[in-house]
């Protein structure tokens, strides 16, 4: 399931971002490479001992936990601390998979979801797009500042190569208390349906519907034996 989520970051935050970090906070992002990730990717990070970087962390973590639908739809357990990544011309991500386990040697976290928050405008760069592979095919991302998508974390997905401007994103990768992505979005699709009960009649209640109506058959496949 592909989640995107609007609205994670208003336009002071995401001033503030732009603001604070500077050129002087990024590094080669091959330093945090797997084996096999290391070949295909080709961007900037954020140092994980900059002193900026640990005030920004605390922002984006404050924007998800009030973010009724991000905590719905990925039921967050533990988030490794986010960092920014950075694509300037000629940079690019190829097609990879994030790691299974995260975190400190002696702290591990299972990653179940990973996210990215995009900090730039679409217009403020070509290329850039984010493409996550799943059974349904190539999905293709470039959203607005503000906006993040998750995604589980065994999909395979890219960035594209940036052609002009920069391309700046907030990413992290989390465990969930719900480890099934179709348990999770069984959840989701009642919490929508519940949502759209609450507005009233209309249109609405045939959304509640059509979200029951899905929730009731996922349940089904998920207890049904035959």
């Amino acid at each position: 399931m592909i989640v995107v989520v609007p609205d994670v970051l208003n336009a002071a935050e995401l001033k503030h971002i732009r603001e604070t970090l500077t050129d002087e906070d990024f590094l080669d992002g091959r330093a945090t490479a797997g084996t096999r990730a290391v070949g295909v990717k080709q961007n900037l990070q954020t140092d994980r001992r900059s002193d900026r970087l640990s005030s920004l962390q605390t922002m984006i973590l404050a924007a998800l936990d009030r973010n009724g639908l991000f905590k719905t739809a990925i039921a967050p357990r533990r988030i490794v601390p986010p960092r920014f990544n950075l694509y300037k011309p000629g940079m690019h991500y190829g097609d990879h998979v994030d790691n299974a386990i995260m975190g400190d040697a002696g702290d591990p976290i299972r990653i179940d979801c990973s996210f990215t928050l995009f900090v730039s405008e679409p217009a403020d760069y070509d290329g850039g797009e984010l493409i996550i592979k799943s059974s349904y095919g190539p999905t293709s991302l470039k959203l607005p500042a503000g906006h993040a998508v998750a995604y589980p974390t065994y999909f395979y997905h890219e960035v594209t190569p940036v052609r002009s401007g920069a391309r700046l994103a907030c990413v992290s990768w989390l465990q969930s208390l719900i480890r099934d992505p179709a348990k999770r979005e069984v959840i989701l699709d009642l919490a929508l349906a519940s949502d759209r009960v609450s507005a009233g009649g209309g249109p609405t209640a045939k959304e509640a519907l059509a979200f029951l109506d899905k929730a009731r058959k996922n349940l089904l496949r998920l207890w049904i034996e035959t």
